[in-house]
């Protein structure tokens, strides 16, 4: 049997006198990139991962995802507060106005077309979003615990998220508690109608969520790809790739 393709969104990386000097790029050029832990983990889980570029071609874009069994929302820059009409709060990190637009059109098509849908970090904040959401411009300023941990290495759990008992995630962890690794300033706070809140942190803040009738959207707010050494983690991606596989048809 075939693997399933999964799409995985990247970051645009802005020019910079870095990629120079690394002999990767002339002055001016723009890049478009994506963590290896992504790659590695849908590869570990049995799935055949593609790169999906962003752009505001989105009739292209469509042809493209049409032609994939999931699609995976990746970590990286803050997700714009104009799409939860909100002003920009001083707090509020670098914008991609263009991965912005891109993301969410690829998240309501997956909503709407029942495609296997995964979101890490921004990925549950852009979901949250583009479905009619609001998230938080950051945590600290709303009160909350720092969720930034950057004294750890990326593999390493740093806090734990109760899990809801019954729920898609509690099913595919077999368990109640979480130790998670955390790398983030931004969360869910208004859930969109159409989501349901899976997993809480200590301090309340939303960890994961579902789409609520939809084969398979799930997204957390940790990274589980950068878990690269947890099986416990592994079983998040392994679930998705099977969902990949059964709407193959």
């Amino acid at each position: 049997m075939a693997k399933p393709l999964i799409g995985i969104t990247c970051n645009t990386i802005g020019a910079t006198d870095l990629t120079v000097k690394m002999g990767i790029g002339a002055p001016g050029q723009d890049f478009q990139g994506l963590a290896v832990d992504y790659l590695n983990m849908l590869q570990k889980a049995g799935a055949v991962p593609v790169i999906l570029p962003i752009t505001d071609k989105l009739e292209d874009a469509e042809e493209l995802w049409s032609r994939l069994d999931g699609l995976l929302l990746s970590g990286g820059n803050d997700v714009s507060p104009k799409h939860y009409q909100e002003r920009i709060a001083k707090e509020c990190g670098t914008l991609d106005h263009p991965r912005d637009a891109y993301e969410i059109a690829a998240a309501q098509y997956a909503v709407r077309s029942g495609l296997p849908l995964l979101g890490i970090c921004r990925g549950i904040q852009l979901l949250n979003a583009a479905l009619g959401g609001t998230n938080y411009q950051d945590l600290l300023a709303n009160g909350f615990e720092q969720h930034t941990i950057l004294v750890c290495g990326r593999n390493e759990g740093t806090h734990c998220v109760q899990v809801e008992r019954d729920s898609v995630l509690y099913h595919i962890f077999q368990c109640e508690q979480l130790e998670v690794n955390s790398f983030h300033h931004q969360a869910v706070r208004v859930l969109a109608p159409c989501l349901e809140a899976m997993a809480h942190s200590e301090d309340g803040v939303v960890e994961a969520v579902r789409v609520k009738d939809h084969p398979f959207a799930v997204a957390t707010q940790w990274h589980p790809e950068m878990m690269f050494d947890s099986d416990q983690q592994l079983k998040l991606a392994t679930a998705f790739v099977q969902a990949c596989q059964a709407g193959r048809g």
